[in-house]
């Protein structure tokens, strides 16, 4: 695996922000939406950066075969990731800074595809927990579970990695304000968490040998090649993508990436760490649109009440 320089990851930073001229949400109310200008999650959400921990994610989501199959039964992860990714970001980015209808819409809209995912594990795709030939469905509420808390966790674990000084009363905010969500997805209170402490203890729970579901098996493989190796037709883009790929791997749990089969040396470890440190301490130094997403300030603008102004000027 590549072991990217400080250019490299410029580059990436600068691939992965969004043209101004296409955010994903458009409602100029005065909102503020599922979350609010005084959330935790605005504050950690607004950081382009946490980009990079985008594949962690869906790493640690197709880690649990079922969710695997499903992405390989049912969705374009494989003919078109990059389209894919990009209607995550909209949804994500709806549901975190849109106003409380187009959060509400977008989670509509995810709904109705998981309704229509159903099927069961191939002959040559099951595990030792999750054996072939058993079925899943897009709304099955622990599968729905394992997505949430996979996100939720990784958000924080980048944020940790990559940002840095979000207290641990915030941390534990930012997991209940994202109760909300789990709501709109489908998912009971008494499924979800009151803190990082409690989240994190379930995500480690399902991926312990024996007991845990979230052990990757040859579906969980299938996805991750993807992940880990989407085809990129630019020689401009490749070191941008080594980066992320870098940077997915890192914030990975240690065993999850020995059960991908990624290659993880004190080199990478010690190179990551330095990646780490170098983003933190270089924020001061970075210009703001490398450090606050488009989409904060509009949404910030939004509940203002700036948007409508100018549109009633216009």
């Amino acid at each position: 695996m590549h072991i990217p320089g400080s250019a490299d990851v410029t580059n990436a930073a600068r691939a992965l922000m969004p043209s101004k001229r296409a955010l994903p949400i458009a409602d100029t109310a005065a909102d503020p939406g599922l979350f609010g200008p005084g959330s935790v999650t605005w504050r950690v959400m607004a950081e382009p950066v946490l980009m990079l921990g985008a594949g962690r994610a869906l790493l640690m989501q197709a880690a649990h075969p079922l969710v695997a199959e499903g992405a390989i039964e049912h969705s374009t992860y494989a003919s078109d990731p990059y389209g894919r990714l990009e209607r995550t970001v909209e949804w994500v980015t709806a549901v975190c800074f849109g106003t409380t209808a187009e959060a509400r819409r977008a989670c509509r809209v995810v709904n109705r595809l998981h309704a229509a995912v159903e099927g069961a594990v191939s002959a040559d795709h099951g595990t030792e927990a999750v054996p072939a030939g058993t079925a899943y469905s897009g709304r099955d509420p622990m599968l729905l579970r394992w997505v949430h808390a996979t996100f939720v966790d990784t958000m924080l674990v980048a944020h940790d990695a990559f940002v840095g000084d979000l207290s641990e009363a915030d941390a534990d905010r930012f997991v209940r304000e994202w109760h909300v969500v789990g709501a709109l997805m489908g998912l009971r209170p008494e499924w979800l968490w009151e803190g990082r402490a409690a989240l994190s203890a379930y995500v480690e729970a399902e991926q312990r040998d024996r007991t845990g579901a979230a052990i990757p098996g040859a579906g969980s493989r299938l996805v991750a090649e993807t992940v880990l190796h989407p085809p990129v037709s630019s020689a401009a883009m490749r070191p941008a993508w080594s980066v992320i790929t870098f940077a997915t791997s890192g914030l990975l749990p240690s065993a999850m990436r020995r059960r991908y089969g990624i290659r993880w040396t004190p080199a990478h470890a010690a190179a990551h760490r330095a990646l780490s440190r170098g983003l933190r301490s270089g924020r001061i130094a970075v210009p703001r649109r490398l450090k606050v997403s488009p989409v904060f300030d509009f949404a910030m603008a939004r509940t203002a009440g700036l948007l409508e102004e100018d549109e009633g000027a216009a």
